[in-house]
């Protein structure tokens, strides 16, 4: 057997040959990558071992899933970086144990006919597994299924914006990450988002001064104003109610809570933006749109005249 093989087997599970594989390559030819094939999976091997003693297949699923980075490490303490094949049959290994793991605890819940599978948390790590393995059509699949009963959750929604990005619906990607950043930007994960979109804007946001977790907020402002967010979608009278509400909750807090402006202020300019875009584009009523745009122009003159600058042009 030699290392070629050794990479195969690591992708099909069978680690233990694996290692013979590169044992057998390094014995003939003294090479490095076989070297660090063998260091890699003796670290592997016991580490897998434990973790499957654990029995329960959440817990099993989810230690395998918390060794990626601790495997990362140990490659690149042993010189190994450069060894990409080493490193994605690892990962597919992992990700694709984990995968299995958690499959079977769904089908258990389904086997049993106890409950529809409604734990958001285990599908989260489910399209992981699919998006680490670069099985994105399937990622998509699983999320859309969480989206059906949980519209408004903003992680749902940006990984959702990410993968229709990485899959080439560049439309549908633009609505979605504008719903993420609407109903919840704060459990949004920045560092995780691959979309040049958001990176883009994120690097805007920054150059505008803002920090932290300030800058989840300004995103979808930045969005409207360089009409990056330029996908919506038609809202229902009561999604219009809830804007509205949300407004008059953002208003009070804004006077009552200084301390919390630094938040209030942008999410309650996106609240306007959205309700001008409802009263302009939706319902064609442009003086209800250019009376919002109005209080907006009060609360801040600066953003409004971007926005006028920008997208928004009819203001």
């Amino acid at each position: 057997m030699d290392k070629s093989n050794g990479y195969e087997l690591i992708r099909s599970g069978k680690i233990n040959e694996a290692l013979v594989a590169f044992e057998d390559s390094f014995r003939r030819f003294l090479d490095k990558d076989s070297e660090c094939g063998i260091k890699v999976l003796k670290y592997l091997l016991p580490k897998m071992k434990r973790i499957k003693d654990l029995k329960d297949p959440y817990k099993i699923a989810d230690a395998i899933i918390s060794e990626w980075p601790k495997v990362l490490s140990n490659i690149n303490l042993n010189g190994c970086s450069e060894n990409l094949e080493l490193i994605e049959a690892v990962k597919h290994y992992l990700f694709f144990t984990a995968l299995k793991y958690y499959t079977q605890i769904i089908n258990n819940i389904n086997q049993d006919d106890v409950l529809v599978v409604r734990d958001t948390e285990l599908m989260l790590k489910i399209s992981r597994c699919y998006r680490e393995l670069k099985v994105e059509d399937k990622a998509i699949e699983v999320l859309e299924e969480v989206r059906l009963y949980n519209p408004t959750d903003s992680v749902v929604l940006s990984i959702l914006g990410d993968l229709y990005f990485q899959v080439g619906d560049i439309d549908r990607a633009k609505l979605f990450f504008r719903e993420a950043f609407f109903w919840d930007p704060q459990r949004i994960e920045l560092q995780d988002i691959k979309c040049p979109i958001i990176k883009a804007l994120t690097k805007t946001v920054r150059a505008n001064g803002y920090r932290n977790e300030e800058v989840n907020e300004w995103i979808p402002i930045y969005g409207a104003i360089e009409n990056v967010f330029d996908v919506r979608r038609e809202l229902s009278k009561e999604e219009v109610d809830i804007i509205v509400r949300k407004i008059q909750m953002l208003e009070n807090d804004f006077l009552k809570h200084r301390e919390w402006r630094n938040i209030t202020e942008p999410r309650l300019i996106n609240s306007y933006i959205w309700l001008i875009d409802y009263y302009y584009l939706q319902l064609g009523d442009y003086e209800l749109a250019r009376s919002v745009g109005a209080i907006l122009q009060k609360f801040s003159p600066n953003i409004y005249n971007k926005l006028k600058l920008g997208g928004y042009k009819w203001l």
